[in-house]
């Protein structure tokens, strides 16, 4: 399976129904994958290896692997002359000693930590392993993320793009197979916890304390604002407060959607007129999310015939 955006992870998740989740292979973030649908992100040196690589047929390489043999003598390196000869991303790049009479807080870190002519090659090495930005700030001593960029911007050093890095990771078997694994865990982990929260709410919604509470809030709140109940509809309005469990599955629907269609239901609920088109939107909004759970529609039944009994015998 390719993948045609860079994530961490891919591809399919789908929990309301079979609850299959699937993964993109690390075999999958080829050389040939890499430059054909992400060029915009590689490093100059990666593109020139890549090309070299795909004329003499070895188009099946993973991108990490290349990565860590073009970079070889930049790690390697022993002066910044050095890597910048070698690499066209480093060409231009200055040497933090000539801000040596600079009086801003990355320098003085840095005076803390090494002696400032060693500090370019380093930064330029780790940040070409690649390691992480959080990582980075904690090696040199500072503070935040911002005394980074200011000095990526003073000594014209060009990072890696964060899609690369993600590519590079991707490209790696068992970094793959890591991040496959927490993502597992975590999609688990939060499809428990959601379970957990609907059968609490549920639990609360069958007790005699919590039904004759929200019916007493109900009626006063009716009694003040009998316009509302015109609205909204007072049976409705108490049926969907019976059912919490299924009004937290529709937000999370809701979440899932587009753009446009968030904007309908938002004009919808603030009573706004719809025309045809947003009218059929609004429709299909609510038939979808029923479709996908046939279960919560018999419960909102029992439950709206609950509501009608109760106002009834309330008379």
């Amino acid at each position: 399976m390719k993948i045609e955006g860079v994530r961490s992870y891919s591809n399919t998740i789908n929990i309301s129904q079979k609850r299959t989740v699937s993964f993109g292979a690390a075999s999958d973030i080829t050389i040939e994958y890499a430059i054909k649908k992400h060029s915009k992100y590689l490093p100059q040196s990666i593109i020139k290896r890549i090309r070299e690589l795909i004329n003499t047929g070895h188009r099946d390489k993973p991108l990490k692997e290349v990565h860590e043999e073009v970079y070889k003598e930049l790690f390697e390196a022993k002066t910044l002359d050095e890597a910048a000869e070698k690499f066209p991303e480093f060409a231009g790049v200055k040497d933090v000693v000539e801000l040596s009479k600079n009086r801003s807080k990355a320098i003085r870190f840095l005076l803390k930590i090494m002696p400032l002519e060693k500090f370019t090659l380093d930064y330029i090495k780790k940040l070409y392993r690649p390691m992480s930005q959080d990582k980075l700030v904690n090696e040199y001593g500072f503070t935040n993320r911002s005394l980074l960029a200011w000095l990526n911007t003073k000594l014209n050093i060009k990072k890696l793009s964060g899609s690369y890095i993600k590519l590079l990771k991707m490209s790696d078997k068992n970094e793959n197979e890591r991040i496959a694994e927490l993502s597992r865990q975590a999609i688990y982990a939060n499809t428990e916890a959601q379970k957990y929260r609907l059968q609490r709410a549920a639990e609360a919604h069958r007790t005699t304390e919590y039904r004759n509470k929200k019916s007493r809030e109900m009626k006063d709140y009716y009694l003040r604002h009998p316009e509302a109940a015109q609205k909204t509809g007072f049976i409705s309005k108490m049926t969907w407060d019976r059912c919490p469990e299924i009004k937290e599955a529709l937000s999370k629907y809701t979440n899932n959607l587009d753009s446009y269609t968030k904007t309908v239901l938002s004009k919808k609920v603030s009573g706004r007129v719809l025309d045809e088109k947003e009218k059929r939107i609004s429709s299909k909004y609510y038939s979808d999310f029923w479709k996908q759970h046939p279960e919560f529609k018999k419960i909102y039944r029992e439950r709206r015939l609950e509501v009608i009994e109760e106002l009834k015998n309330s008379d």
